[in-house]
Formats: C-alpha cells, sequence, structure tokens
C-alpha cells in the first residue's frame, strides 16, 4: 500500500512543460524589419514614378531599380527566415502536444487506479489501518501517509485540468502558426513576381547604360564614391567599439570574445564558390575603359543564388544597401577585424545575430552591380583593406 505512495511522487516530480519563448521573439523581430521593408520598398516605387514623370536620365532610374530590385530581395531573404522559423515553431508545438497528451494519458492511468483503490476500501478502510496501529507513534505516521494520499489525488485532478489547458493552448497556438505559415508562402510568391519584373526592367536599363559609355563611366565614379561611404561606415564601427570598450556604462551594443581571426589569416574558408573576377588593389577596369580603379576588396563571380557563408565567427553589425554595392552586410570579427559581403540577394540574418564560421548569411545576387551576379568581399582591420586572398584558404 505504501509503495503506492512512492509512485505518487515520482508522477508529480514530471516537470511542466514550459513553452520556449524564442521563437516567437525572433518571429516578431522578423515580421518587424519585413514591415519596415516593405514601406520603404513604398516609397522606392513613389521616387521611381516621379522620376518617369520628369523624364529623368537613365542613371537615376536605374539607381532607385536597383534599390528596389535590392529591398525586395532582402524581404524575400526576411520571408525565407520567417518560414524556417514558423517550421521549427510548428514542429516544437507538435512535439510539445505529444508529450503533453502521453503524460495526461499516464496520470488519467494513475488516477484510474487510485479511484478502484478507493472504491474497494474507502474510508472505512483507512479508519482501520489507522486503528489497527500498535501504537500511537504508528498511528500518527499513517494517518500522514493517508492524509498526504489525499493531497496527491487533488493534486492530480488540478494536474490533468491543467494538463488538459495546456493541450488546448498548444492546439490553437499550432493553428495559429500553420495560418502565419499559409500567409508567408502567399507573401513569398507576391514578392517573388515582384522580383522577376524588377529585375527585367533592370536588366532593359543596363542594356542601355552598355551603348551609352558617358553612362558607364558615371557608374564607375559612382561606385568610386561609395567605397568611401562603405570604409566611412567601418570606421564609425571601430569608433564605436573602442568607445564601448573604454566605457563602464552599459549599452545596447553587443559584446563577444571569439578567437583571434588573424590567426587564421591564410586558413579561412571562402565565403562563396566561384571564379575572382576583380583581383584586390590597383586594376585595371574590366569593362574596357582605359580607367584604373584602386580595388579594397575582390569580386567573385558565382551564379545568382548561391549561398554566402561566414568566413570566421562574428556578430552581424550592418545590414544596408549602397550604390554600386547593393545588399550589403558587415561582419564584426573582434579586435577591429571585419568581413564585408555585397551585391547580395536574399539575405538571412539579422543585425546583432551571432555567426559562426560557415553559416549561411545570405545568397549570390546582383543588386548593385551592372556586370551580374557576383560577391564583392573585403576584409578590414584598423581601418584598412586586407588582400582577401592572401586570408583565404
Amino acid at each position: 500500500r505504501f509503495s503506492y505512495i512512492y509512485i505518487v511522487l515520482i508522477v508529480f516530480t514530471i516537470p511542466k512543460i514550459i513553452p520556449a519563448e524564442g521563437y516567437n521573439d525572433k518571429i516578431t523581430r522578423n515580421r518587424s524589419s519585413l514591415d519596415k521593408l516593405k514601406s520603404e520598398i513604398d516609397a522606392i516605387q513613389q521616387q521611381i514614378d516621379q522620376t518617369k514623370k520628369k523624364e529623368t536620365d537613365t542613371n537615376e532610374q536605374i539607381a532607385l531599380l536597383d534599390k528596389k530590385v535590392a529591398y525586395i530581395s532582402r524581404a524575400r531573404g526576411l520571408l525565407e527566415r520567417e518560414r524556417r522559423l514558423l517550421n521549427a515553431k510548428i514542429d516544437e508545438s507538435n512535439q510539445q502536444l505529444a508529450e503533453t497528451q502521453n503524460r495526461i494519458k499516464q496520470l488519467k492511468a494513475l488516477y484510474a487506479e487510485r479511484a478502484v483503490y478507493a472504491y474497494k476500501y474507502g474510508r472505512v478502510r483507512n479508519l482501520e489501518l489507522i486503528l489497527s496501529s500498535s501504537s500511537l507513534n504508528e498511528a500518527l505516521i499513517r494517518y500522514r501517509y493517508l492524509k498526504l494520499i489525499a493531497e496527491h489525488d487533488r493534486r492530480m485532478i488540478e494536474s490533468i485540468q491543467e494538463k488538459e489547458a495546456e493541450i488546448i493552448k498548444l492546439k490553437t497556438d499550432l493553428e495559429k502558426n500553420l495560418n502565419l505559415k499559409s500567409r508567408n508562402l502567399r507573401e513569398k510568391k507576391k514578392e517573388e513576381s515582384n522580383y522577376l519584373t524588377n529585375r527585367s526592367k533592370k536588366s532593359n536599363l543596363l542594356k542601355e547604360i552598355y551603348k551609352q559609355k558617358t553612362n558607364y563611366l558615371s557608374q564607375l565614379k559612382r561606385k568610386e564614391r561609395e567605397r568611401e561611404q562603405l570604409t566611412k561606415l567601418i570606421a564609425e564601427l571601430e569608433r564605436n567599439r573602442r568607445q564601448q570598450k573604454a566605457s563602464d556604462k552599459p549599452s545596447d551594443y553587443v559584446q563577444f570574445d571569439f578567437d583571434d581571426i588573424t590567426k587564421a589569416r591564410g586558413k579561412l574558408p571562402w565565403p562563396v564558390n566561384g571564379k575572382v573576377i576583380t583581383k584586390y588593389g590597383r586594376q585595371r577596369d574590366p569593362g574596357g575603359s582605359k580607367t584604373y580603379i584602386n580595388n579594397t576588396d575582390i569580386e567573385i563571380q558565382s551564379k545568382l543564388g548561391t549561398p554566402v557563408k561566414s568566413i570566421f565567427s562574428g556578430v552581424i553589425r550592418i545590414i544596408t544597401y549602397l550604390p554600386g554595392y547593393g545588399n550589403t552586410l558587415i561582419v564584426d570579427h573582434g579586435k577591429g577585424y571585419y568581413s564585408v559581403y555585397s551585391h547580395l540577394d536574399e539575405i538571412y540574418v539579422q543585425k546583432e545575430d551571432f555567426v559562426k564560421t560557415g553559416d549561411v548569411l545570405a545568397t549570390v545576387g546582383d543588386s548593385g552591380s551592372f556586370t551580374g551576379a557576383k560577391l564583392q568581399f573585403g576584409i578590414y582591420g584598423s581601418q584598412e583593406s586586407y588582400n582577401p586572398e592572401i586570408w583565404l584558404q
């Protein structure tokens, strides 16, 4: 009889299922970024409509159209990220639902066993058990055990009710996430259509630029100006890093302590598979003009949609659009070293995300490019650029 009390105690040591809030937070943050991006896409479209009315030159039109296509690509990346998060959340909910249903089954079986015992023996048997004690001390001990069993019976009923409420909540959450997934698929299909339409328009405008040498040279000069802007972004990141390091005040700036990237020099994995088409340093324009360009990075030709991976552990510090560079993200590897990835299509990470070596950050695109799909990749340290090919294995 008293061994039964031990069984009851074991059952009540089973912990409750506490749904993790991690996925919900990530989905909410992702959706917030997506909504903001959609508003920016609408604003760009208004600018495009205005330029058409003013009959502005091709360069301005293509700059706006390229930015719109780049933002649509980022929206597609956020939708893909949302899809993965929702799938993970749905899988988690299904697992929790199965576990909860199994536990409620165990509790009901145990309670049924207790009910049979109570029906057979009831209070009379319990009273006999106390009265048949050989001493007052034994009677008190038996009374306490019987009281404990009664308390566990009450708690068992409450636990069954709680588990049933958990099942209802899990089913509701599951249905909600399945509806969100359906919405996600509809939105992704719409953005895919927008992407293809606007890429086609961009391609037609690029053909016009190739025919006009002055426009082509204008694009090269614009890229030189944007290179300075990229350098300023990295310099600002480095200033922030040093200020936070020197300050004792709490900050939103995510700190970390990863391995020293300089020790991996010459051993870092390539961010993407492909052929290097533009070397580091002073190079002649591959477009055929007599212009020389001082490259602070390299360009790797690759197919549209090829995964772009992080070369080393770090934190995503910047995700932005730069004319001439397109969708660009910067990873902080610590100690003043950064890697820069440009001309991206879909981006799967968010600002302040931690990433590891080999994590997929984005896919190769042609945003900001007028020579097709490629990855522009750079390594910076102490506010200077380095030849990436020397750092990669």
